[in-house]
């Protein structure tokens, strides 16, 4: 084991130069982490299945900071989707202090290239789209260059992952590669196209015969796999809250698929795109007056419901609160809301769209400016990990509920470059049946089955809000009778236009025929009594109710208390929480405390808080920097400055301490 070996070895030749060992100060030491790094040592490759991503740029910092330290003029490509690229950029920025360089499908993207000077790029998945034949790929393709590091993420793709971009048309090979597999992988097929990426881009040739399975939940340096367990998952506190109409308030001959023949509003939750009511027309202004928010609040009990719990966060000096949609045009509604309460405070709500990049707070950053914070941030999912907000979140709030369990993990998944320890995670629920309730009720569980992968173990949250067995068991109730009764009535009008709105059903599935639905509904109550294990309850012609509460109720507890996956049978398996606390573990855990980085880290420390207290200025600084690379330099600078001013408190700005290391004054 290299850690084990040759940076144990290591140590003894440490000398002044320790002082690079607090580039790593802020990152998480932890096995899981470390082990990448070991495992691209071991393997030349390394794919990390974990979790839905969350993570990822933390966990990619060490595998980079070991090219910097071996290489004067490293060369590292990271390839992600146009929205991960924000997340990659800020994370290596403001954790490592590198300055990668995006590059973006623009003809003139790349104005020079050369393999004298070290390149870090961040290459957005959309420039391989072009057949590998982009412009600005072929200045680096010429030139023959084998990268010393690849990072290639594609943990957003949540349908699977498409080999083909890769194994076509990047047309350049790396030393080591680094996959962040998609999440999920799609539920019915093995996960096995990452092995197809790996062959393409290593430089050498690359076995990759190790099985994927159950057992790469379990940690192994004998594997080049990953799938660490998430422990934050078992402590989330997800807080429903609830709200109703009265019928009066809402009457059927104003709901709007009716009146435009066209389809229930998918995402729930906006009773003004469900209803033709009165305050529409206050709905649909460009901006709202005071007024105007409390008429529509007394109106809209989902909003009345939504600003009891927003109020404590926009009214606090230590909460922050993400709120998500999934449909912009309530985005824009909840943004004219708060602008109106709260219009004091508008400069704390940010809405992040995608792609959102704001480069004036990284400045603020370095200058140490006193920005102002942010407490609301609107956004859809296509927000980034670490979105740019140097503060905790500290809530999770649910505006509109998607239809993937996926993206509902991913929610709860993302917390910010700050992180966030336990956010309280806000699911809202109406007593009507007719909103989130139908979206959580029918939708979410009408697609468990999404929440999980073929052979890799993992958790979704959706198995975590209360009463989410009856939910199921009464889901699986409501599908079989619409499975029956299509079977059995040539002409079913209603109940296939009610399916298709509670279960928001493509219009692609074309559902026009009592025939049509019955074969997708079928196949759809299939697919999840197989994954629960009710096959034989279902089955009979009158459903024994308590005997399908109690084997729901049962299988959630299972998943809730482990690590969950599709077998071949397309059946769900468990694997209890101490599946991973091996041996092997707990031994590579045991030396972590004598490991030069953490060792280094505390030695640069002590000397530069020495610094600070002589009168040498930084004549010692200067002679330990000597020997290190200008790649070195860069984020041993940034972590010296970070420890001074943000853990010690003393000096200015980055900008700053720079402009004295350079005068040879502090």
């Amino acid at each position: 084991m290299r850690l084990g070996v040759t940076l144990m070895k290591g140590m003894i030749r440490m000398n002044e130069n320790d002082l690079k060992w607090i580039a790593v100060s802020g990152l998480d030491l932890n096995p899981f982490n470390i082990c990448l790094s070991e495992k691209l040592d071991k393997f030349g490759w390394c794919v990390d299945f974990s979790g839905f991503g969350e993570g990822k740029t933390h966990k990619a910092q060490l595998c980079i900071f070991d090219v910097l330290n071996r290489k004067d003029r490293p060369n590292i490509m990271i390839i992600c989707s146009a929205s991960s690229s924000p997340s990659w950029y800020n994370s290596l920025l403001m954790g490592l202090g590198l300055d990668f360089k995006f590059l973006s499908g623009a003809k003139d993207a790349v104005t020079y290239f050369s393999t004298e000077l070290s390149n870090l790029f961040i290459v957005s998945e959309d420039v391989l789209s072009d057949s590998g034949n982009n412009a600005v790929l072929s200045e680096m393709k010429k030139s023959g260059i084998v990268w010393d590091l690849m990072i290639v993420d594609t943990s957003e793709d949540i349908d699977g992952i498409t080999p083909s971009l890769y194994t076509e048309n990047i047309g350049m090979k790396a030393k080591k590669v680094l996959v962040f597999a998609p999440i999920p992988a799609a539920y019915t097929e093995t996960p096995d196209g990452v092995k197809e990426i790996i062959t393409a881009l290593l430089d050498k040739p690359a076995d990759v015969s190790a099985a994927i399975n159950a057992d790469t939940m379990k940690f192994s340096m004998d594997t080049p796999y990953l799938n660490y367990p998430d422990e934050s998952a078992p402590f989330a506190e997800i807080k429903p809250v609830y709200y109703s109409f009265s019928e009066k308030a809402i009457p059927q001959n104003l709901h709007i698929d009716e009146i435009q023949a066209g389809i229930r509003y998918s995402a729930g939750g906006n009773v003004f795109e469900e209803y033709n009511l009165e305050e529409r027309k206050i709905y649909l202004k460009p901006s709202y007056t005071r007024a105007d928010a409390e008429v529509l609040k007394n109106t809209d009990k989902k909003l009345e419901a939504f600003l009891k719990v927003i109020d404590p966060v926009m009214t606090s000096e230590d909460k922050t609160a993400v709120i998500y949609f999934d449909n912009a045009t309530t985005m824009s509604y909840v943004e004219k809301i708060l602008s109106a309460i709260y219009y004091d405070k508008r400069s704390s709500i940010a809405v992040f769209a995608k792609n959102a990049f704001d480069t004036r707070r990284l400045k603020q950053w370095y200058e140490c400016v006193k920005e102002q914070k942010l407490r609301v941030i609107l956004a859809n999912d296509d927000l980034d990990d670490n979105f740019g907000v140097y503060s905790p979140i500290t809530h999770i709030i649910n505006y509109e509920l998607p239809d993937n369990p996926v993206i509902l993990q991913q929610r709860f998944k993302r917390r910010g470059l700050m992180g966030g320890k336990n956010p309280e995670f806000v699911i809202f629920a109406d007593e009507n049946g007719l909103f989130d309730s139908r979206i959580l009720t029918k939708v979410l569980t009408g697609n468990l089955y999404k929440a999980f992968r073929r052979d890799l173990a993992g958790e979704n949250i959706l198995f975590r809000v209360r009463g989410i067995d009856t939910m199921i068991a009464d889901m699986l109730k409501d599908i079989k009778y619409i499975s029956d009764y299509t079977g059995a009535v040539g002409s079913s009008f209603d109940v296939i236009s009610r399916f298709k709105l509670d279960y928001n059903i493509p219009a692609a599935r074309n559902l026009t025929t009592a025939a049509k639905t019955n074969e997708y509904s079928t196949k759809k109550l299939g697919l999840l009594v197989n994954a629960l294990g009710v096959r034989d309850i279902v089955a009979e012609k009158e459903i024994n109710k308590e005997a399908l509460a109690s084997a729901v109720a049962a299988k959630i507890d299972e998943i809730k208390n482990g690590f969950t996956y599709f077998d071949e049978s397309m059946a769900l398996k468990t694997v209890p929480r101490h599946y991973t606390e091996n041996d092997e573990y707990k031994s590579f855990t045991g030396f972590l405390s004598g490991n030069p980085y953490l060792k280094g880290v505390e030695a640069a420390k002590a000397e530069l808080k020495k610094m600070t207290e002589g009168k040498d200025g930084f004549v010692y600084l200067k002679n330990a920097l000597a020997d290190l690379s200008d790649s070195m330099k860069a984020p041993v600078l940034y972590n010296i400055w970070r420890y001074w001013h943000k853990e010690l408190g003393i000096g200015g700005s980055y900008e700053e301490m720079i402009k004295a290391y350079n005068e040879g004054v502090i």
